[in-house]
């Protein structure tokens, strides 16, 4: 699909602006530029992205505000639980950050108003991305013939999902990042798809891999956007591995990027798992054929 430039919503260039500002505004030193840049720049890429997709009518902002809206309120919620995971602290004593930790944030109230903002862009953007990038999946891997899956074999997988949830909280342990980035996928997915909501097991019983697909490879983007973003920003976050550590791409080791992939599933199974289903998420494929 060739996006029409003189066919962009207007808000795809003010989304380019607020990126290109946030970014002079930091690099010029400023106090806000600094703090605020992941936020201010997340922002950016959401209008920029939903702008594109008003080229072919998918623009969420035009058409169906309110799955924008529902998107952002989701997302504080999903990443405040993966907060939690990192964080043994909040349920035992003295516990440690262990994967991801902050720097140069402001103090409080100001670092919430930061969290709540900067979290609320992370749903918004993986959806996104992912349904920009579905027309050309479609493309790459056709529709398959499909076939329904059993419910014994969702309700194990979903089992294995809530055995790789569990894990963290019993043995917190920097070993067990890989489990929070696989767990919700494959705890969700397949309840949603029990429940007769939007899901990625539903999507290939049609026959549609796309949309799964174009999921994944938006999280593999956004995870590059995120971590150049972060690479300089004032207001920061660095990486704790246990192996891997020093082959980085900024700050975050390369084999790390290969959990945006799933995540990008989780974000779209927590999304409908917890809005029931009421985002738009009408898949592009199934009209491509």
């Amino acid at each position: 699909m060739a996006l029409a430039v003189r066919k962009w919503g207007w808000w795809a260039w003010a989304g380019l602006a607020v990126v290109a500002g946030a970014v002079i505004l930091s690099e010029a030193g400023t106090r806000f530029g600094r703090v605020y840049l992941t936020p201010l720049a997340w922002t950016g890429v959401v209008l920029t992205v939903d702008g594109w997709l008003d080229a072919t009518g998918r623009s969420w902002l035009r058409s169906r505000p309110r799955s924008m809206l529902l998107a952002a309120m989701v997302s504080v919620p999903s990443w405040c639980l993966f907060e939690f995971y990192d964080r043994p602290r909040f349920w035992r004593a003295n516990g440690p950050e262990l994967w991801w930790h902050y720097h140069n944030l402001p103090p409080w109230p100001e670092r919430g108003i930061g969290y709540v903002w900067a979290f609320a862009t992370i749903t918004p953007a993986v959806l996104l991305l992912g349904r920009l990038l579905e027309p050309a999946a479609a493309r790459m891997v056709g529709k398959g013939r499909g076939g329904r899956a059993p419910a014994e074999l969702l309700l194990a997988v979903a089992s294995v999902g809530l055995v790789l949830a569990v894990v963290p909280l019993v043995w917190p342990s920097p070993y067990f990042g890989a489990d929070i980035w696989l767990a919700w996928a494959l705890l969700l997915d397949p309840v949603n798809r029990l429940c007769g909501r939007p899901s990625c097991v539903g999507d290939l019983e049609r026959g549609n891999r796309a949309r799964p697909l174009s999921l994944l490879l938006g999280g593999l983007v956004a995870g590059i956007l995120w971590e150049s973003i972060n690479w300089v920003a004032g207001a920061r976050w660095t990486y704790t591995v246990p192996f891997g550590a020093h082959l980085k791409l900024f700050e975050m080791p390369v084999l790390g990027f290969l959990g945006f992939a799933p995540f990008a599933i989780e974000c779209f199974a927590i999304c409908a798992f917890l809005t029931r289903g009421a985002i738009e998420v009408t898949s592009e494929s199934d009209r491509l054929g």
